[in-house]
């Protein structure tokens, strides 16, 4: 409508833009490419909130767009972001300068990047272990292109942890997916919905094993139109493809039960030394304790309290207090007393300029097999 009536009047030019929303317990943020087309700079980091907001952003034909809106549409916004390079593919000292922005925010807790190159991604992982340095708690979902074969897969996992402090805060997931409209898209755009779902789950006892990705409605492909990746029958001996991808540490999506979908394996970290994080939630769990422990030190203002045995009592009574509730996921063990608790000190330094906390406790394992060991009979 003309900017020059003359009839004075208030007129409805409201527009209503549909915005999927759930809980996010773990906020995701997002490093890439922009296209020119897109208003968004090198540099700022933006809250995205809506999928046009994206697009109008980023460009509707780039790839950082594709992973914005995957993670909305599973209503896992709004999603932090910031572009690395526009209209030219990012160099990695380009992405490392945005990847420096989001190591210092305490809010971010799982990284994205549309990179595929497996270069880039180990570089993710050694940015993940940096927040650290902060003790900021961030773990990086990443993919690797379409195409790549399970051993390229095991040896990608092997060079993302190939940074100590990195491999148990990076999570490799394959392969390729399509989307609910059959359009194949690479490791990147899976590892981006997967990462949804973990920003939603509200319960880290619940890791997600075998969990439906919505909006999707498959795993890449071989030559034969087979699932890339299956459990068979090779020359007579089984095979399973996805217990060695988890083995090589990389998280396999595999068909779901219901035909038409997709759903996880299990979510693992790339750290493979040893068992103690071969489940992706030991990760969210050990850094979730330690942030929820920090936050009642924070919210209650122990901070600008004297260091007297009844601010250390307090202290004491309230952290265990937060770890009973998280009982389901972190256990009790056996105390000096002899009754089952987290063994929580609180105790003053030399100088009484600190107070030092103290707990234990021990980290709860998913079920990852059930074993059915039937005993019949039959009369004869």
């Amino acid at each position: 409508m003309s900017s020059t009536l003359l009839d004075p009047r208030v007129i409805d030019a409201s527009t209503l833009i549909p915005r999927l929303t759930s809980n996010i317990y773990l906020p995701i943020a997002v490093e890439g490419q922009a296209d020119v087309a897109g208003n968004a700079s090198v540099g700022p980091v933006y809250m995205i909130d809506r999928v046009d907001e994206s697009s109008t952003s980023f460009g509707a034909n780039s790839a950082m767009h594709r992973i914005v809106q995957a993670v909305l549409d599973r209503g896992a916004g709004p999603v932090i972001a910031t572009v690395s390079a526009k209209g030219t593919v990012p160099t990695l000292a380009e992405r490392q300068a945005a990847w420096a922005k989001l190591e210092s925010d305490e809010s971010v807790r799982l990284r994205l990047t549309d990179s595929e190159l497996q270069a880039d991604l180990a570089a993710l992982a050694v940015s993940a272990g940096n927040a650290d340095l902060v003790y900021n708690k961030q773990i990086a979902i990443v993919g690797l292109p379409s195409g790549t074969g399970k051993s390229g897969l095991i040896s990608g996992a092997a060079a993302i942890a190939a940074s100590p402090a990195g491999a148990t805060r990076s999570c490799l997931v394959a392969p390729g997916v399509f989307d609910q409209n059959g359009i194949f898209f690479g490791g990147s755009y899976a590892a981006a919905c997967v990462a949804a779902e973990v920003a939603k789950n509200a319960d880290p006892g619940n890791d997600l094993d075998l969990w439906q990705v919505p909006l999707l409605t498959g795993i890449e492909k071989d030559g034969n139109g087979l699932p890339v990746f299956r459990r068979g029958v090779v020359a007579g001996a089984a095979v399973d493809d996805y217990e060695d991808l988890l083995q090589g540490g990389v998280s396999p999506l595999q068909p779901a039960r219901v035909p038409g979908g997709v759903m996880t394996t299990h979510l693992r970290t790339t750290y493979i030394t040893n068992s103690t994080f071969d489940n992706l939630y030991t990760r969210v769990i050990v850094d979730q304790i330690f942030v929820d422990v920090k936050n009642y030190i924070y919210d209650n203002n122990f901070l600008r309290a004297g260091n007297t045995q009844t601010t250390r009592n307090r202290i004491k009574s309230g952290v265990e207090a937060v770890l009973l509730e998280r009982r389901t996921w972190i256990e009790p063990v056996l105390q000096a007393d002899g009754a089952m608790g987290y063994n929580v000190s609180v105790s003053p330094s030399a100088d009484y300029r600190q107070v030092i906390v103290g707990y234990e406790g021990t980290v709860v394992r998913g079920i990852n097999t059930v074993k059915v060991a039937a005993n019949l009979s039959i009369p004869v």
